[in-house]
């Protein structure tokens, strides 16, 4: 389904100084119609720039073409030919991906997540694309062993997602090295729990809050991590136009200036709501093995369970990252506070007739 917030370009936007090198550029966005790929390709198309998106089914296209937009379908399970769609682009921002799609096998996942996107980069390289901008995700690292989390923390992927999002971004890696000295330039994001308008993923967890019916399962004392949707796009624009020497063969954890407990995220989405939040906590394991069931009987009929174990994993994993990094080399700078990035979501879902 197309982001709802990408099907009208709000208005021209002046383009920053900061990015003033993406002027004559030809780029391309894969995963233009997700969450993150259409709050970076709207962004690109307001800037006035040139811009393919890319999405996985023609219906989609279609949409956004009546739109004004120009849009390719890229499968990267196929085996189609990608050389047209790379001709003459100079950056790739590689956003597409299989995500929280339970009902498929782990084969699936691969297929998408790590040999779709090494044909990408290897055509890009062939083809003398600047740069490689590669999203992966701070998932790689699963529940944290160290808090904060860096770049270099061991990786703790815990699912089918994160172990080929972590094979995935490996690979862009080991093959980047490959490159002359001046080649493509090869840069990893990772973002960390992104939310705001548009977004979906988190719009259970809105929505069970504000209708006043949520109970923490667990403690609510583990750590997460957000990343507001329009810091998350400036920190991929930074990595198309930074320095060569500080972004080339680098991964940098993308998330707001601070870590929270869930104990406060819920509070600050009750706040924003107007709502009490219960003070009953559900005990992890029967909600996990919940999830499991859900697994075994849903997985074989390839249909989504309402209830999968990586969503318990939400309440249980530690999620706090070191973003020092990104701040010192990418010249990243978060703007938005959880609390503001809170209140505006929450006001863009009652808008939108979702809580």
């Amino acid at each position: 389904m197309v982001n709802l917030t990408l099907l009208e370009p709000q208005r021209n936007l002046a383009l920053p100084e900061e990015y003033k090198a993406l002027s004559g550029k030809k780029l391309l966005v894969t995963g233009a119609a997700g969450f993150i790929g259409g709050a970076l390709f709207k962004r690109l198309v307001e800037y006035g720039l040139d811009v393919v998106g890319t999405v996985l089914y023609a219906e989609e296209a279609e949409e956004l073409r009546e739109k004004g937009y120009q849009v390719a379908v890229l499968d990267l399970a196929s085996d189609a030919s990608w050389d047209d769609l790379l001709q003459g682009v100079d950056i790739v921002f590689n956003i597409a991906a299989l995500f929280q799609e339970v009902e498929h096998a782990e084969s699936m996942y691969r297929k998408v997540n790590v040999d779709g996107t090494i044909k990408l980069i290897k055509l890009a390289g062939k083809l003398g694309v600047e740069r490689f901008v590669h999203c992966s995700t701070v998932g790689v690292h699963g529940h944290v062993k160290e808090i904060p989390c860096t770049e270099k923390s061991p990786f703790n992927p815990m699912d089918e997602y994160h172990r080929t999002k972590l094979a995935g971004e490996l690979a862009v890696l080991e093959y980047a090295k490959t490159l002359a000295a001046d080649g493509m330039i090869v840069t990893v994001n990772r973002p960390a729990m992104v939310y705001g308008p548009g977004d979906v993923r988190m719009l259970k967890l809105f929505k069970t809050i504000a209708s006043g019916k949520f109970m923490m399962i667990g403690s609510g004392e583990v750590l997460a991590h957000l990343g507001y949707i329009d810091d998350q796009t400036d920190s991929l624009l930074l990595g198309g136009v930074a320095p060569r020497e500080k972004v080339h063969l680098e991964a940098f954890n993308i998330a707001s200036s601070k870590y929270i407990s869930l104990n406060d995220l819920a509070s600050s989405i009750a706040q924003a709501a107007g709502v009490k939040l219960s003070k009953i906590k559900i005990p992890v394991w029967p909600v996990w093995l919940a999830g499991l069931l859900c697994e075994m009987i849903c997985r074989p009929l390839r249909i989504k369970p309402p209830i999968f174990r990586r969503r318990v994993g939400f309440f249980t994993h530690n999620r706090a990252f070191d973003i020092s990094k990104a701040r010192s080399m990418l010249g990243y700078q978060p703007k938005v506070e959880d609390r503001d990035g809170i209140r505006i979501t929450v006001n863009w879902y009652k808008d939108q007739g979702l809580i």
